[in-house]
């Protein structure tokens, strides 16, 4: 125990119902705080219910002062991605801390050490599991909610991170669009872009279909298919298996609209695929992290009122890429937006180093309105020179 802080692994029920209910704490009056639901906190901690539990070690902290507590972080190794990417690698999560760089630390240390006895070299984060999972602490971008999928922290949560030895890895950035301002028939989109849609138009040759949802098992494996395909590139990616793309699949239907859910085809041949969600995020902000006793009655009445569309899933075979196939999944899911009355077009998380996307972004006119960073540490850098 130092200055008064103490580190505990969680052992408990009640161990565990602190955890998950400690960032209430951290984000008391922060209008732009989501709150998880803690039904959902509890079934992706539940290791019957998560199978990421089925390939990983894990480990879970609480930070007390006397009987109050002050931080919370996970520590795991996700045995799976270190075999795909060939690294031995940990990585922490779930971290949530007030503003005491004592307190942050003691929780990093913490998880240092535990990551050092499971024999790896090093660790990163943070993400709450997967890479899709809230990854990365705010730069820039606390002033407004987060989309679907998106994590939301304390700019000093990064200075926490630096200032304990741990250093840049990745950036990922969030974009929006204001579907006003691109006009009633998207007449403001950039000449550019709207001379590929009408040349790959006329030359024919790609269909753009809705995703059939009385056909979900094969849809399904096709789009995990083009999201393993399509994202080779990314220096971290890790094919998604098909339990995985299943339980995050099942997460997602019950928010999925067939009529932005796209897949393109050549000669029959699915090449692209684009699916967008309703930001659900929107809905979940007014439920202070509760279905009952009236959070039904919430949800129903605020998931009439969603204005923001989530662009999340975008993949196109490298072999296709001057087709202009990008741009036409693109504008489709732009022109039933609008036509639903969607205000907000939200494109998240793309990666520093998938530049492409960045560049269609930037075309597209985007606002850059988040930025998140990822950090690692390899052992034997220095760590805790704060």
């Amino acid at each position: 125990m130092a200055n008064g802080v103490e580190i505990t692994p969680v052992r408990s029920r009640r161990d565990l119902n602190a955890f998950i209910r400690f960032p209430w704490k951290v984000y008391r009056g922060d209008p732009n705080w989501v709150p998880p639901l803690i039904s959902e906190r509890h079934d992706r901690l539940n290791p019957e219910k998560n199978p990421f539990f089925d390939r990983a070690e894990t480990e879970f902290y609480l930070a007390k002062r006397g009987r109050q507590i002050v931080g919370t972080v996970a520590a795991f190794v996700d045995q799976r991605s270190n075999e795909r990417l060939g690294v031995n690698m940990g990585g922490f999560g779930f971290f949530e801390v007030i503003e005491d760089y004592e307190v942050a630390s003691g929780l990093l240390s913490a998880a240092t050490k535990k990551i050092r006895d499971w024999g790896m070299d090093g660790f990163g984060g943070p993400k709450n599991f997967g890479r899709s999972d809230e990854p990365g602490f705010l730069v820039k971008g606390t002033d407004m909610p987060p989309a679907l999928l998106e994590a939301h922290t304390p700019l000093y949560y990064g200075e926490f991170a630096e200032r304990f030895g741990m250093k840049k890895k990745s950036d990922f950035y969030a974009w929006r669009v204001s579907l006003a301002d691109l006009g009633p028939n998207l007449e403001s989109l950039p000449k550019q872009i709207l001379r590929v849609f009408d040349a790959t138009a006329k030359r024919g040759g790609v269909v753009v279909r809705n995703v059939r949802m009385d056909a979900w098992d094969n849809e399904l494996e096709i789009a995990r298919h083009l999201f393993n395909t399509t994202l080779t590139h990314l220096p971290d990616h890790v094919p998604m298996d098909q339990e995985t793309w299943g339980h995050f699949a099942k997460q997602m239907r019950t928010f999925l609209d067939p009529d932005l859910a796209l897949i393109a085809e050549v000669d029959d041949k699915p090449v692209g695929f684009l699916v967008c969600f309703p930001d659900i995020n929107r809905v979940l902000i007014h439920l202070n992290g509760r279905m009952l006793p009236i959070g039904w009655l919430k949800m129903l009445w605020y998931s009439r009122r969603i204005d923001v569309v989530s662009f999340k899933l975008f993949g196109r075979l490298e072999q296709y890429r001057r087709r202009g196939i990008d741009v036409l999944l693109y504008l489709r899911a732009v022109r039933e937006a609008a036509a639903k009355g969607y205000r907000w077009l939200d494109g998240s998380l793309t990666s520093e180093f998938n530049p492409a996307v960045v560049r269609l972004a930037e075309r597209l006119g985007a606002e850059r309105y988040k930025h998140y960073r990822m950090y690692e540490m390899r052992f034997g850098e220095e760590e805790g020179s704060g």
